[in-house]
């Protein structure tokens, strides 16, 4: 009865069912499609309990198969049902300032995104193109009730609304991001233990990850093969903000990448890691700036959602001009 695999549609409308059913009278849900960065779309179980002003979505792509069975879709709804109802109750989320730009142009920021892939998007949306990529504006939620930061998305409507210039929302939203999302720059080795701790449940030094059959170095090439040239080692850093949230955008930041490079004594490319973070790898005679390329276009196809990729290209910081170009 349960071993035929069944279709993303029926999938969806047998969660459904199962929801309308446990929650009853006084709720309704409904299967939503919502397109998100760079083209991709999902589909989002949305349940709204009458009297609330909050609409949890949950999306369920992940969850689907090919050869998902009505038994393994029903248990799935089980779980949303059971996920839904322990952060029901939690303290309701109050938008109203959002009518007021007063009241939000301080928690207004900027992020990154593909320009490119986010062609239509940005017609709708207030944004400034750099070079392949687009800052686009969103309001930050710091809190939702359903766990998690919230951000969004600002559009020409929100704009025309406030009676609020572009440029005007647009440098707001860039003077606010750094003191909102202060940067953050740390060694890929530090990054590399922080992966660990999180895979292991505690944390290894290289000591004991030796004894384990693998060193910190060999972690570090399985999530970011960077060769070796001779016998040095590639140097990486890992920068965002102190959230790990839409931190690429901190490349971009007044003084954050000078004050590295000087440090550093060197010169450095950008390597558009995801929407999250970039790494940085000083420039010099040990770094070959396609073959970088080639690993950035490899990490996005191979470990980056689709939705989190940012490019496919490198970018080059002159310490001296304190420019940004693309290579």
């Amino acid at each position: 009865m349960y071993s035929k695999s069944i279709n993303f549609a029926s999938f969806t409308q047998i969660i459904l069912a199962y929801l309308k059913e446990k929650l009853g009278e006084g709720y309704t849900v409904f299967a939503h499609n919502v397109k998100r960065n760079n083209g991709v779309e999902l589909t989002g179980i949305v349940i709204n309990r009458a009297g609330s002003n909050t609409s949890p979505t949950f999306y369920i792509n992940e969850m689907y198969r090919d050869d998902i069975t009505e038994k393994e879709v029903k248990e799935t709804a089980k779980q949303l049902y059971q996920q839904f109802r322990k952060t029901e109750g939690k303290t309701e989320m109050d938008l109203s300032d959002f009518l007021d730009y007063k009241k939000i142009k301080d928690k207004i920021a900027v992020k990154l995104i593909n320009a490119e892939k986010n062609e239509e998007l940005l017609k709708s949306v207030p944004h400034k193109i750099f070079y392949n990529l687009a800052l686009v504006v969103y309001y930050s939620v710091e809190e939702t009730p359903f766990g998690g930061k919230g951000a969004i998305l600002i559009h020409h409507t929100h704009r025309q609304q406030w009676k609020i210039e572009e440029e005007e929302l647009l440098g707001e939203a860039i003077r606010n991001t750094p003191r909102m999302f202060p940067g953050k720059i740390e060694s890929m080795g530090s990054v590399m233990q922080q992966i660990i701790t999180s895979e292991f449940g505690r944390n290894f030094d290289e000591k004991e990850l030796s004894s384990l059959g693998i060193s910190l170095e060999e972690w570090t090439e399985m999530f970011f093969p960077v060769k070796k040239s001779g016998e040095k080692q590639v140097s990486m850093y890992v920068l965002s903000n102190q959230q790990k949230l839409y931190g690429a955008v901190c490349m971009l930041y007044p003084d954050l990448l000078k004050n590295f490079t000087y440090k550093m004594g060197q010169d450095c490319y950008i390597l558009p890691s995801s929407v999250h973070e970039v790494i940085l790898v000083p420039a010099n005679e040990t770094v070959n700036w396609k073959e970088l390329r080639e690993i950035v276009t490899d990490i996005n196809r191979t470990q980056v959602s689709e939705e989190e990729i940012l490019a496919d290209c490198i970018y080059y910081y002159d310490r001296a001009t304190d420019d940004i170009s693309l290579l």
